[in-house]
């Protein structure tokens, strides 16, 4: 069989010869001493450019969940999803700063009750300035412990916990704990993030039937699950049942 002859293949200042072989197939080979490396560093810099760009949007979307409009958005869904009316007692558990504590402060008015419970004394205080620097009456900051949320018994009507399950440390004390805090036909809402089998890029989250199942082996009932609360976020929430007289 008579090879046939080489075919030059040029890009730019890049060649490469394509020689045929046995069956058809050919094999390319860069001609020797061609400068190539112009090429390799533009394929670099591309790469670089499209983490940069999707890093740029993993933060764009962090903002608006967390700062910008879609935190507000979320304060809204959650007001309505536990069905919180003015007048009404609710405790955020984990508050951290306190955002979330006010915005819901003022949902409920004067006339109710936003308890914000943290383990930590520097953002209990923390708690304390962003109410009074908002002028909120209604907020209680609330010192709470690793086992417990620090909260009376058959005190609220509703508790809700945002991205703080997957901290505890003793989350079948807890929710014991939030069941007796809970009073009898009151709501409980866990948001919390998927874990990081099904987001690579974040390291904290919990499943969500873990959550569940620790929560009704403390007597809550789930009524609802929401899997796409946000990109990154389900929502669970729960019943305190009403005792039968």
């Amino acid at each position: 069989m008579v090879n046939a002859a080489p075919l030059i293949v040029s890009h730019g200042r890049v060649r490469a010869v394509a020689d045929t072989r046995r069956g058809g197939s050919y094999r390319c080979r860069l001609v020797p001493g061609v400068p190539v490396k112009r090429y390799v560093w533009r394929i670099l810099v591309a790469a670089v450019v499209v983490l940069v760009l999707v890093a740029a949007a993993g933060a764009g979307v962090a903002w608006w969940f967390n700062r910008g409009p879609g935190f507000e958005r979320e304060c809204d869904r959650l007001a309505a999803l536990a069905a919180t009316r003015p007048g009404m007692v609710v405790a955020d558990i984990g508050a951290g700063s306190g955002r979330m504590a006010a915005s819901m402060a003022f949902r409920i008015g004067p006339s109710g009750r936003l308890f914000a419970t943290e383990i930590n004394e520097v953002l209990l205080q923390s708690i304390r300035e962003r109410a009074a620097g908002q002028g909120l009456s209604n907020v209680t900051p609330i010192l709470a412990g690793e086992s417990t949320t620090g909260l009376a018994a058959d005190c609220c009507d509703v508790i809700y916990m945002r991205r703080v399950y997957h901290h505890l440390t003793d989350a079948r004390a807890v929710a014991t704990s939030l069941y007796s805090s809970l009073r009898p036909g009151g709501r409980l809402v866990v948001i919390d993030m998927w874990t990081p089998d099904r987001l690579p890029f974040v390291r904290h989250g919990i499943p969500a039937e873990t959550v569940r199942s620790g929560l009704e082996r403390a007597g809550f009932q789930l009524e609802r699950q929401i899997d796409r609360w946000s990109p990154i976020d389900y929502c669970l929430v729960f019943r305190k049942l009403v005792r039968e007289a």
